[in-house]
């Protein structure tokens, strides 16, 4: 998992709560480096996993609720960090259906170590359908995701789950009006 997701939960944990709350989580989660993340590095998915442990246990709130609002907060980010692929699309929807051929793909080029989850999108009934697939459990923080571009877009329709596999490493969503 790329460095700069590791950076970002930091930043997002330090802003939701405070410096010292990451400083209790990063001992909690006993991290073999310390959380000394560089955002070009590559990192195991376990790490972030200790440490979003670690926030749930020491804040009280169940890991899915963290992953979704980290999730939300990572789209913000998203938009500060690369507006230039951002500024690309005018609705969420068309956001969501470019997410494998174009966003990822940029993915590839700025980090060519990197392995994103397949994302796609398609209508079906009039509505959007998003499926995540990856080889790491992260589907909250994709929910999260698709509700940071909703937000983004003010698009005021809902995300719903249609199923989620155990371990969360898949997972379809429904955006319904």
């Amino acid at each position: 998992m790329k460095g700069l997701i590791f950076s970002e939960l930091i930043r997002f944990m330090e802003e939701k709560q405070s410096p010292l709350f990451v400083e209790q989580v990063i001992a909690a989660a006993d991290l073999p480096n310390d959380a000394a993340f560089s955002r070009i590095g590559v990192y195991p998915t376990a790490h972030a996993l200790l440490l979003v442990g670690a926030a749930s246990k020491l804040s009280g709130i169940p890991v899915a609720a963290l992953c979704e609002e980290f999730g939300r907060y990572l789209f913000g980010r998203f938009n500060i960090l690369y507006p230039e692929i951002m500024s690309s699309y005018s609705t969420a929807e068309s956001l969501l259906e470019h997410v494998r051929e174009h966003i990822h793909q940029d993915v590839k080029v700025l980090y060519p170590d990197a392995v994103p989850p397949e994302v796609t999108a398609r209508t079906q009934d009039g509505e959007c359908v998003v499926e995540y697939r990856s080889h790491r459990p992260l589907a909250h923080i994709a929910c999260g995701l698709i509700r940071g571009c909703l937000e983004h877009f003010g698009d005021g329709r809902s995300i719903e789950w249609v199923d989620c596999s155990d371990s969360g490493d898949a997972a379809t969503f429904r955006i319904a009006a």
